[in-house]
């Protein structure tokens, strides 16, 4: 073979090499975007017709929403890469949806209850407060029985996006169990957010969520809301409130400190057995089950 012959087939070679990458190049942002259109096949309408849209159709985009959101069985069955770009999309087409207003009265029992009054927390008012601890007086010990707040919380944003704010107080109820209830709240709109309470400190991510029991679904991204927590917990073991997005393992909000000032045995009919609601994470195995 000619030397001719050598140096044209070896530039026919690098050609196709570079055409072959190139096309992928061209190719590879649809076949992305293919990825998270199949697995979240939801359009967000201009923000134009979102200001003028009616209460009602609102509703059933957000009934849209919902239906469109991935399982967990896809979800978990995504590259990495292509579950960050479903998550970007999913949390910033929850972030534009209608806010959910609740506004639930105070348990019956509770009204006049008195709850102590506490600053909005942040991340340097809370790293203050746990460095200033051990020389703030013990409380006064509340009495055993009967209705009481029994621990409050402010909630602080996660982090620039996720944002919360307001009051977490767990209740003790004349029967003797929990109620946790927030009052002035609001988080940052998001997909399958869960209520947890949880046994860590200083909570910024599921890697340090830590053993948790879960309440349940959110019931709204705004106002006042009850949540039961299951007879026989013992609430001075949970020492932060969680707003949590289940499917994408991603903190929303928390409320420092909620529950920690309950008295042990004071949880209820159940002498302080965990229910078998409670979850453990570990280190980065994707921060929640439930």
């Amino acid at each position: 073979m000619s030397m001719r012959r050598r140096i044209i087939l070896a530039g026919g070679g690098v050609g196709v090499i570079v055409a072959i990458a190139v096309g992928w190049w061209l190719v590879s942002p649809l076949f992305v975007t293919n990825v998270v259109d199949e697995a979240f096949p939801f359009e967000m309408p201009e923000s134009a017709a979102m200001a003028t849209m009616p209460a009602e159709e609102k509703q059933e985009l957000k009934a849209e929403f919902d239906a469109a959101m991935p399982s967990m069985e896809t979800i978990e069955s995504l590259s990495p890469e292509d579950r960050e770009q479903v998550q970007e999309r999913v949390m910033d087409v929850a972030a534009k949806m209608p806010d959910t207003m609740m506004d639930e009265p105070m348990p019956a029992g509770l009204a006049g209850v008195a709850v102590p009054v506490m600053p909005a927390a942040t991340p340097a008012a809370t790293a203050t407060a746990a460095a200033t601890a051990t020389a703030t007086p013990a409380p006064t010990p509340m009495p055993e029985t009967g209705p009481a707040a029994v621990a409050m919380g402010m909630f602080m944003d996660a982090d620039d996006f996720h944002r919360g704010s307001g009051s977490a107080t767990m209740f003790r109820g004349p029967d003797g169990n929990h109620i946790l209830r927030f009052e002035d709240f609001m988080v940052t709109n998001g997909p399958a957010l869960s209520v947890l309470i949880s046994k860590a400190e200083g909570i910024t991510s599921s890697e340090n969520l830590g053993e948790y029991l879960d309440l349940g679904k959110l019931k709204g991204n705004v106002g006042n809301q009850n949540y039961e927590v299951p007879a026989g917990t013992d609430v001075s073991d949970y020492k932060t409130v969680v707003i949590y997005c289940v499917p994408f393992h991603v903190v929303f909000a928390t409320a420092p400190h909620a529950g920690r000032a309950a008295r042990r045995g004071g949880g209820g009919r159940g002498g302080g057995r965990a229910p078998r609601s409670v979850r453990k994470t570990k280190g980065a195995a994707r921060g929640s089950k439930a």
